[in-house]
């Protein structure tokens, strides 16, 4: 099975363009994006990780602890658990579920 995933930090200077390019050059690679603190959530990038997630090829975990979004299930309160995600949405491709 295979285990590939990036790791992307939002932090306060992280510009959109910056995700916005993470995604295209990780299409094919598992992602797990987290805000560098847990309680400053930019809708901006919400947006962009909600919009990325319908097109993008494999699994995009977002990790907090505090975070709900509509559309939107992969939030995970640890980095355990957002591998976890993958591992798991990795067996549904691969059973075709």
């Amino acid at each position: 099975m295979n285990k590939s995933h990036v790791f992307f930090l939002i932090q306060k200077n992280t510009k959109l363009q910056d995700l916005k390019d993470f995604f295209v050059l990780n299409y094919d690679n598992n992602c797990i994006i987290q805000f560098e603190t847990d309680y400053d959530h930019d809708h901006i990038f919400l947006k962009e990780i909600q919009n990325n997630n319908s097109k993008h090829k494999k699994s995009i975990v977002l990790i907090s602890k505090n975070l709900t979004l509509d559309n939107f299930n992969n939030i995970t309160p640890t980095l355990q658990e957002a591998l976890d995600i993958i591992e798991i949405e990795e067996i549904e491709r691969s059973l075709n579920i």
